[in-house]
């Protein structure tokens, strides 16, 4: 059976955390990454968008932001093989991430690997020790995440758990080339260009019949 994974939910299961953790903020640091990750980095983080689709990657959703405050993920872009070859068994393969995380004009700015929980009790990737997490829309049943994201000069921000999953200098709220979300601020400046433009034609309208 095909799992559709909604990614996205992750931000409403941010909601449901207690609200001692609501105003924690993001404690990742950027590090030197190991160089398996700077493998995958080159790999990755080039790609165009018809790359990324012949990969077998496919976007899910719209630019994911922190409920909680400054941040966001970007839009996840899955490859459903590779996820349901991995996230049942409770398996992260070092290889090939189920998830590529885009920033607005669709320029690759990290990946993600998620896991059930299986009773493996614990789970370590690329050196990092990966937080067991509560089931939340989406995904109901416990399950472990390792985000990535690249950073500038060669560094990396390692999110390991709900509070640092976030890249807090991450925004969903500009203007998107393709896609993405708009913020109310901007929708209200596009809506007040566009009845400017209109009340412009309206005036150029009135003029050319009082000529003819």
């Amino acid at each position: 059976m095909r799992r559709t994974f909604l990614l996205v939910s992750v931000a409403a299961a941010s909601a449901l955390l207690p609200s001692t953790a609501l105003g924690q903020a993001n404690t990742s640091q950027l590090v030197d990454p190991p160089q398996e990750v700077a493998q995958l980095r080159q790999q990755y983080e080039g790609l165009t968008q018809q790359q990324i689709k012949a990969a077998g990657y496919e976007p899910e959703g719209e630019c994911v932001t922190d409920p909680h405050g400054a941040g966001a993920m970007g839009t996840h872009v899955i490859n459903q093989e590779f996820l349901e070859a991995q996230f049942p068994k409770g398996e992260m393969d070092p290889e090939q991430p189920p998830v590529i995380l885009v920033d607005q004009d669709s320029k690759v700015i990290g990946i993600e690997w998620e896991a059930a929980d299986v009773g493996q009790g614990s789970m370590e990737l690329f050196g990092q020790s990966i937080e067991l997490q509560s089931g939340h829309p989406g995904v109901e049943e416990s399950h472990y995440m390792l985000h990535i994201y690249f950073k500038d000069d060669g560094k990396v921000l390692f999110g390991v758990d709900d509070k640092t999953a976030f890249d807090p200098k991450l925004s969903c709220t500009e203007l998107p080339a393709s896609g993405g979300v708009v913020s109310p601020a901007q929708l209200g400046v596009m809506l007040f260009a566009l009845g400017g433009g209109l009340a412009v034609l309206g005036v150029a309208l009135v003029v050319r019949r009082r000529l003819s």
